[in-house]
């Protein structure tokens, strides 16, 4: 498929995955571990799938009145997202068939999907047994959900950096697998990324040409930091959190000189904006200069590993084009990915693809923000 001449790959989509449809991937001992969850656990309103919400957070302080306002709602309580002429289907997580049957009408190629914010919630409890359970349970699933359209459909290999050991079993077991194009890491909050019990974690990724994959979060664990300090205001916490979190993940990997241990690893960050990315290269570069002290030695600056052809970032399709061909200009043309956040809320689906091949830019630098940069990225997708 392509549209208007363009092959599209979407570098950041969801899928639930909803704890009623991982249920059959648990043995009955993983499955009764959830009793302790009962107070957490929600139906989703519509469809009635069960998600559990522990550690989530509300924000009900509209901005000049004194105290958030106890009134009923669940996450993200008041984001009302884009308006769209075609909703998502219901049953993206149920049928694999109702996620392609999305991605027919709107002219998207390929997913890479991940997990949706509230499966971080596993971070937020004491039973890391229980975590890794979920973990696994969810490759097990991928492999079938992905498996169903393997030229389309893709995902990531989950790690709990409290289970290191039993993360790099599953990255063992699952990292020659079709649906497996990169890694990504679940710390708890407090647990740089670049802590050296995670050292293991990388090494593994670069071994088996999995793409690091740094994903922001706002309203579930882990929590961005700026999280706990948004003075209870749900715009604040969007507009400033996300891009935030990719901010610090990207430069403590790339400060802590990974990319100079493991000569092949590629890192992005995706759902964090990027019109950042020029200044935070500026920024990040003069401090590695006037504040060495609080780095390893480094073979380059900062800002080389970002622009070198290993570092890779999605764009956020409201910062427009204006923005986006200003980052290229002025970071280079092969780092930045198309995504849509589909099936979120604030995904423009159905018109997200319409939205960016209608921007002002050349066709190369479409080209290679629709698919050379994420193929290049994800680079066991096997795709060319």
């Amino acid at each position: 498929m392509a549209r208007d001449g363009f092959k599209i790959f979407d570098s950041d989509t969801h899928v639930g995955p909803y704890f009623d449809i991982l249920a059959p991937y648990l043995a009955t001992s993983e499955r009764a571990r959830t009793a302790d969850w009962e107070p957490y656990r929600s139906a989703h309103r519509l469809t009635g799938h069960v998600t559990y919400t522990r550690g989530q957070r509300r924000y009900r302080r509209r901005l000049g009145t004194a105290q958030a306002e106890e009134t009923p709602g669940g996450y993200m309580e008041g984001y009302t997202g884009a308006k769209r002429d075609r909703p998502v289907s219901p049953r993206v997580d149920d049928d694999p068939a109702e996620r392609i049957g999305d991605m027919d009408y709107e002219g998207v190629d390929v997913n890479l999907t991940l997990p949706s914010g509230w499966f971080g919630t596993w971070t937020a409890g004491d039973d890391v047994p229980l975590e890794a359970a979920m973990y696994r349970a969810y490759h097990r699933w991928m492999a079938d959900y992905c498996g169903a359209y393997p030229d389309r459909l893709g995902g990531v290999i989950l790690a709990s950096a409290r289970d290191v050991a039993g993360s790099l079993g599953e990255i063992r077991r699952w990292r020659a697998s079709r649906w497996a194009w990169g890694l990504m890491v679940y710390a708890p909050a407090g647990m740089p990324l670049d802590h050296p019990d995670l050292e293991p974690l990388w090494a593994a990724a670069a071994d088996g040409d999995l793409a690091v994959v740094l994903h922001t979060f706002t309203v579930m664990p882990p929590y961005a930091p700026g999280g706990e300090d948004t003075w209870e205001n749900l715009w604040l916490q969007r507009s400033a959190a996300h891009p935030w979190c990719g901010m610090r993940n990207m430069a403590a990997l790339i400060g802590s000189g990974v990319m100079d241990r493991y000569p092949a690893l590629r890192i992005g960050t995706l759902e964090a904006g990027h019109g950042w990315l020029p200044f935070w290269i500026a920024r990040i570069d003069e401090h590695a200069e006037t504040i060495k002290a609080a780095l390893p030695d480094l073979r380059r600056r900062p800002g080389e590993y970002i622009v070198g052809g290993r570092y890779f970032q999605s764009i956020e399709i409201p910062e427009g084009a204006l923005l986006t061909n200003a980052v290229m200009d002025l970071c280079g043309e092969d780092l930045l990915m198309y995504a849509s956040d589909y099936p979120h809320g604030e995904s423009w689906f159905p018109n997200s693809v319409k939205t960016v091949l209608g921007w002002e830019m050349s066709e190369t630098r479409k080209r290679k923000l629709f698919w050379d940069n994420a193929v290049r990225f994800y680079a066991r997708c096997g795709l060319r």
